[in-house]
């Protein structure tokens, strides 16, 4: 699978942190497994092949053409690809579900939901006629444009989040709370509603994501080095994080790293799109 990043324009960057493509080839076993890994934030799926769903949950079960995912909170699930197939999607800050879109967006987390529920009823046609990777980021910008006119602002639980993804190893919700005006459980609550996790959850995939960054960089001398960096208690807390987000242990995944790079070439950012892993046997 070959990643490409593109970057949203200035006006939309507060909602969508990036959109991306994928085109994946048909392989010799024509289905291929992908790990989709607890990212941080919700967004965008648009995929199909000559106009069909080519994405599946489990062997039978087509993902719609189109749908909005929610963020995940645990263990990855498996997605199957089935042949030749291309991939189109839209990365969201991990608050701009709840103001886009005017929804609880907890409601979404672990799951997903066809696209024809929040978008126009012919938005998905659009989709499908489009002839290039600029007229799929166009449509997408102005009906996400035309949903940000009517958008609420909450700046109190997006300065949280930034703080969380800027030093999550200091995440402590009660100060966050206070900084937000709110009692602790008011907080909870909100930041629940607009991220769809709690603020320990979201501060712990952003610690696990950093972590593989550092991996696929190969920035480190050692695997406990990771842990200390991003302020794990030990190596062990480190472990268990890690295996409970990717189902493999880090020694594991940087295995996987040597062998081959399992999501292809990302240009761009690279660290957003950590959230698909080739699923090797």
């Amino acid at each position: 699978m070959k990643l490409l990043s593109i970057q949203p324009p200035a006006h939309l960057k507060n909602v969508i942190n990036e959109f991306w493509s994928a085109t994946i080839p048909s392989t010799v076993s024509g289905v291929d497994e992908y790990k989709i890994l607890a990212d941080g934030a919700p967004g965008i799926i648009f995929q199909h092949h000559n106009g069909n769903s080519n994405l599946f949950r489990g062997q039978d079960t087509a993902l719609p053409i189109s749908f909005i995912y929610g963020q995940k909170n645990g263990a990855p699930c498996t997605n199957y690809i089935h042949g030749a197939s291309f991939i189109f999607g839209v990365n969201f800050q991990p608050a701009a579900v709840k103001k886009l879109f005017l929804i609880n967006t907890s409601e979404l987390t672990n799951t997903l939901v066809e696209l024809r529920n929040f978008f126009s009823v012919h938005f998905t046609e659009k989709l499908l006629d489009a002839s290039s990777i600029q007229q799929l980021v166009e449509l997408f910008s102005q009906e996400i444009s035309q949903k940000l006119l009517n958008s609420k602002n909450q700046n109190s639980i997006e300065e949280s989040v930034n703080l969380i993804r800027n030093s999550a190893f200091k995440i402590n919700s009660a100060l966050l709370a206070q900084q937000s005006l709110l009692s602790r459980r008011q907080f909870q609550r909100k930041f629940k509603e607009y991220v769809g996790i709690c603020p320990e959850t979201y501060s712990r995939i952003v610690k696990f994501q950093n972590s593989i960054h550092l991996i696929k960089t190969g920035q480190f001398n050692k695997l406990n080095d990771i842990a200390y960096r991003i302020g794990y208690a030990d190596h062990s807390h480190f472990g268990r994080e890690f295996k409970l987000f990717s189902s493999l242990t880090p020694k594991e995944f940087l295995a996987l790293q040597h062998s081959e790079n399992d999501t292809g070439t990302i240009h761009g950012n690279e660290l957003s799109l950590l959230r698909i892993m080739k699923n090797w046997r």
